[in-house]
């Protein structure tokens, strides 16, 4: 029985073990060699670490797991979109930052593409669905991510985006909501304080964003926020890689990860 079981395990996704971070591809149908966008591999940290996700995004989405004792247990996303660059060079940033502390609080899981094939191509849609309108349609990836979420029992998660200049948001913000989940909107206010960009809070999750993951998340009882930074699509602007992990580093200190 418990052979039968490793093997079923086997076949939704591969590991490969790190010295601090364990780094899994999800077989979603997801996957693409990444360092074919060269905003992309021009930006990220060059490591062991970052070859091996660069490897997993190959087959499918890559998350990458730091620590694994008691406490809070978190998930930071970024690529829902895929042109949205400069989230997804933070996300790296992040993991291979995490990949050297000594000390993790509780359990940290990142997933730095979530589109690979679209983050390869430079395009914003995956399979040209927005994957931030259908988190709530079984079968979508962003779907099999709020499922991921509930079965690792992930009690905040953080979706990292970019915006275009002009467009909606248009700046650095943090957005939340006030319901069914308040530690949302107390998140995003925390955030805010610690990276001095502004928050939004919607007072009922998936209201105005129908579909939207961290809206999804939220009406599933687990606390969400969604951080923006301004960046043209398929653009890396000045300055918006340290914003956005900024906003990162101040999520997992808000959840007392780090």
């Amino acid at each position: 029985m418990i052979a039968i079981l490793l093997i079923a395990i086997q076949t939704s996704f591969a590991s490969v073990s790190h010295a601090s971070g364990t780094v899994y591809s999800y077989k979603w149908g997801t996957g693409a060699d990444v360092t074919k966008n060269s905003l992309i591999k021009k930006n990220i940290p060059k490591s062991n670490i970052t070859n091996k996700v660069l490897k997993a995004a190959k087959t499918g989405t890559p998350i990458v797991k730091f620590g694994n004792g008691n406490g809070p247990r978190t998930l930071i996303v970024a690529g829902v979109h895929g042109s949205e660059l400069s989230s997804q060079v933070s996300a790296m940033k992040l993991i291979n930052y995490l990949n050297k502390k000594k000390v993790i609080k509780g359990t940290i899981y990142v997933i730095p593409f979530i589109a690979p094939k679209a983050t390869s191509a430079n395009i914003r849609f995956y399979n040209g669905n927005n994957l931030n309108k259908i988190a709530n349609k079984k079968g979508s990836i962003t779907n099999k991510v709020v499922k991921f979420a509930k079965s690792k029992n992930i009690q905040a998660v953080g979706d990292f985006h970019c915006t275009m200049p002009g467009g909606l948001p248009g700046k650095n913000i943090i957005l939340g909501t006030k319901n069914p989940t308040l530690k949302s909107a107390k998140m995003a206010i925390a955030i805010s304080k610690l990276t001095k960009h502004p928050y939004k809070n919607e007072y009922q999750a998936g209201k105005s964003y129908p579909g939207a993951l961290e809206d999804v998340l939220n009406l599933k009882k687990i606390p969400s926020v969604t951080c923006e930074v301004k960046t043209p699509h398929g653009k890396i602007a000045k300055g918006s890689i340290t914003s956005s992990y900024k906003q990162m580093i101040a999520f997992l200190k808000y959840n007392k990860n780090i």
